[in-house]
């Protein structure tokens, strides 16, 4: 790929040409540059509730305007050659305060989080390492019922809930790792691992304690060495909206109504407490004991992990945190839990839980990012299956698509856009390859587009290896039945589909572009979601077609076969192309 000669329209995104520093500090000059043809035209921006005009200067490349970070996020637009040039393109006329680029002051996102390939572990579905750790059967009882040992091979029972434990523990996961590594992956994700009587652990009754029957303390320390020593990262799931009604505090608030600890919760006169379900009280933000014990204090689990060496936290339904039994300032405990974990590591990386729409939240200077359900998940799997989250049938061609993946993205701070949790599935929502009834060749496409795209991506484990749900189609379901067990026997595994995420996780390494590149649409022909991926002068595009097409190329490397092509170009699936001749 060569620099840049000639620019068809404007370009202005998160990488060092365009933004210098990348994430300036408060009171701090920072230069903003569009790479164009134009040679004349203006930076506007909203100072205090005034637009401002800067005039641009040209430079090799494009145009640059330098102004002092003097509010966060700040927002501006160019304008030149009598259009208005937005973060969602070219506009004839001012746009909305919304379509307004945003950049952030620091704290920016961590530089090892940009583009990284991440893998989500539910522990307990995994791998047993140590075979005397696992819940008998019958030895105690969950929400009114015993709980239940499981054999490794059978399905998780759709009625069974959190009461059904297989034996999974931290000691598997690090006796996984060199199958990480060696699949490409640097980050792992795992879901609660502190004391809880569920098998999800997200009821947590110590947040101080790694739940014996995962290993304990001992086990939770051998896996971070042996992380470190693979040069892997850890983030663990952060459950602060809500506590296990086994928590001392809730107990103990239960037996002394007018105790500081009964003002962490929610009672209401009429009887009951706000909850997320009967076993999870909500913590209510408006006790000062409350943040003290689970955000801010010494011994709070948020300080306590990142000191222990975690890399950071996922925030569990990160959009309910809040005070009185609600979502009430909701934005000031974001950016709490985040400074909080900034404090005591510079490089933490803390996102969240964001169903939704997550532009509210990230805008307001709360988290490094978000999974990205709304923004790339729903909109590519309703796409390939036809059925949207709930199993409702809906019309979805690739056009609806991308229109959804534009937006979001346009829309996310310039910083953010390379730091969201991309992902198809989680153990929350159906596994993709169920989703899309077994279709291996759509769920290779789903999963070159994940790679493909702009942020660091979440592998949910065992998708690589094609990891379905035992559940008929017909009977929809998401938890528990997407929460199987690892078949670590090979001759389960689908080694094309194995094969071929290894592939594209080695491209995605690689290759600057598809690791750190800004995006941008691209023109295709009818039934084909494409997209550029552009850095530092260099593009690369992506096209994914689940019908074969014909493409007409300019003179290209073909990444994924390593070969030069040009002219009219057969596809069926993904491709990923390199122009020769720069930024187009």
């Amino acid at each position: 790929m060569t620099r840049d000669r000639s620019v068809e329209s404007p370009y202005h995104d998160w990488e060092p040409f365009c933004v210098e520093p990348l994430t300036p500090v408060l009171d701090e000059t920072v230069t903003l540059r569009l790479r164009t043809a134009a040679t004349s035209g203006w930076l506007i921006y909203d100072r205090y509730g005034e637009l401002t005009r800067l005039e641009l200067q040209p430079l090799q490349g494009g145009l640059a305007a330098s102004l002092t970070m003097y509010a966060s996020p700040l927002r501006y637009i160019f304008f030149v050659e009598g259009r208005y040039v937005s973060s969602d393109g070219i506009e004839a006329t001012l746009p909305r305060f919304d379509h307004f680029f945003h950049l952030l002051s620091e704290p920016s996102v961590p530089d090892w989080v940009v583009g990284a390939i991440f893998y989500q572990i539910f522990p307990d579905r995994f791998k047993n390492g140590r075979p005397e750790l696992p819940a008998k059967q019958f030895e105690w009882t969950y929400e009114g019922q015993p709980v239940v040992k499981k054999a490794w091979s059978q399905p998780p029972d759709p009625r069974g809930g959190a009461g059904q434990f297989y034996g999974g523990d931290l000691a598997g996961v690090a006796e996984s790792l060199d199958y990480l590594v060696e699949l490409g992956i640097e980050a792992l994700y795992l879901t609660p691992i502190f004391k809880s009587s569920s098998s999800h652990r997200y009821d947590t009754e110590d947040y101080l304690q790694v739940d014996p029957r995962l290993g304990g303390e001992q086990a939770f320390q051998t896996l971070l060495t042996e992380l470190r020593q693979r040069g892997l990262r850890l983030v663990l799931d952060g459950v602060f909206n809500h506590t296990s009604n086994h928590y001392p505090d809730f107990e103990y608030a239960l037996a002394h109504p007018g105790s500081p600890a009964a003002g962490m919760y929610t009672f209401y006169t009429s009887g009951g407490y706000a909850s997320f379900s009967p076993t999870m009280p909500k913590v209510n933000y408006v006790s000062p004991l409350a943040k003290e014990r689970l955000i801010w204090g010494a011994a709070a689990p948020v300080r306590h992990w990142i000191r222990k060496g975690i890399d950071g936290w996922r925030i569990d339904v990160a959009n309910q945190v809040g005070e009185s039994g609600t979502d009430r300032n909701n934005s000031a405990l974001l950016r709490q839990i985040h400074r909080t974990a900034r404090q005591e590591n510079p490089q933490a990386f803390v996102f969240g839980e964001l169903s939704f729409d997550t532009i509210p939240y990230l805008r307001g200077h709360t988290l490094d990012g978000s999974m990205h359900y709304a923004g790339f998940a729903h909109p590519i799997m309703e796409w390939l299956s036809g059925r949207n989250i709930r199993g409702e049938a809906v019309v979805v061609g690739p056009r609806d698509a991308w229109t959804a993946l534009w937006d979001h993205y346009q829309a996310l701070p310039l910083q953010l856009r390379q730091s969201m949790y991309t992902l198809l599935g989680s153990h929350d929502v159906p596994r993709p390859l169920w989703r899309l009834r077994g279709d291996v060749r759509k769920f290779m496409l789903a999963y070159g587009i994940l790679l493909t795209f702009p942020g660091a991506p979440g592998i949910y484990y065992g998708d690589e290896i094609g990891l379905s749900q035992a559940n008929a189609f017909e009977d929809w379901c998401g938890d528990p039945m997407c929460r199987g067990t690892f078949p670590w026997t090979q001759e389960d595994w689908n080694r094309e589909v194995r094969d071929w995420l290894r592939r594209l996780i080695g491209l995605r390494k690689r290759t600057v572009e598809l690791r750190r590149g800004g995006l941008r649409p691209l023109a295709a022909p009818e039934g084909v979601l494409a997209y550029k991926r552009v850095y530092q002068g260099s593009e690369v595009w992506v096209f994914g077609a689940l019908e074969p097409v014909e493409l007409c190329l300019p003179p290209s490397r073909d990444l994924l076969n390593d070969r030069e092509v040009s002219g009219r170009v057969a596809l069926s699936g993904l491709g990923v192309f390199a122009p020769l001749g720069g930024i187009r």
